[in-house]
């Protein structure tokens, strides 16, 4: 019986130590998304919780060991913004908005091809630019963005008939699909842009980054994170999928860069 409540001291031990000395850097506001789900993380991890409120101050905490914080991929491309490695070893997770491609005049991306289009979407995104730029030299087509300052508003002028054709996020698609059909999703890769923001590692070991990766995982099966977040797709790190996860990445860093 002692050898038994020993070994399991040990392992509750060895699990409280693979956290221990953990660092949480806050590089949004003390309100926003950032903050709610590093609060998540932390709720299930010992740590050291700092409100950096700017990844420009966060930067000054990055000198320790085993670091958590998020990344926007909006960041790399700006030169004033510090720098930090985003690769298969130090991203534990994306939070990732969606994007799909609807239209009640066409069905598919081949069917757009040559065609003059009205697009709906966002108005005031230089990344949202880019990409229905991208998109119409790969179509041969040409787009003219009729502009929306959200997802909500995107939606309801496509269905007042401001536009055929929509780009938004994908959580409005049971409302978009009440007139006209959507065909292409980033989820997919039919699309090459998602809005994307990175749960990040910094100065990890690599046992605790899988720990890291396991607790993320654990809580966006939650109700709770569900809720928190509803809207977005939380992709956790694994043997399988890191490859992609760095290139969708790598795709949004892209788009928001000069």
């Amino acid at each position: 019986m002692q050898k038994m409540i020993f070994v399991i001291m040990t392992m509750v031990m060895t699990s409280f130590s693979a956290f221990a000395g953990t660092t949480i850097v806050n590089t949004g506001s003390d309100s926003g998304g950032f903050k709610a789900v590093l609060s998540m993380i932390g709720d299930k991890i010992d740590n050291d919780f700092i409100e950096a409120g700017n990844p420009i101050v966060a930067k000054s905490y990055f000198d320790r060991s085993d670091v958590i914080t998020m990344w926007s991929t909006e960041w790399p491309g700006n030169p004033e913004m510090p720098k930090v490695d985003l690769n298969e070893d130090t991203i534990v997770a994306l939070q990732v908005y969606e994007t799909i491609l609807c239209s009640r005049e066409f069905s598919s991306m081949d069917e757009m091809k040559g065609k003059s289009i009205k697009i709906a979407t966002w108005g005031e995104s230089p990344a949202v630019s880019k990409f229905i730029d991208n998109l119409a030299a790969d179509l041969g087509a040409e787009m003219t963005i009729v502009p929306y300052d959200g997802s909500g508003a995107t939606t309801r002028g496509y269905l007042g008939g401001d536009a055929d054709t929509i780009f938004t996020i994908q959580t409005k698609q049971s409302k978009v699909e009440a007139d006209g059909k959507c065909f292409a999703f980033s989820a997919n890769g039919d699309l090459d842009f998602a809005f994307v923001d990175v749960i990040l590692s910094v100065n990890a070991s690599a046992e605790n980054v899988a720990k890291y990766r396991e607790t993320v995982d654990s809580l966006s099966k939650t109700e709770a994170w569900e809720g928190a977040f509803a809207g977005t797709m939380t992709y956790v790190v694994n043997a399988d999928n890191a490859a992609s996860i760095v290139s969708k990445t790598n795709a949004a860093i892209e788009l928001n860069s000069n």
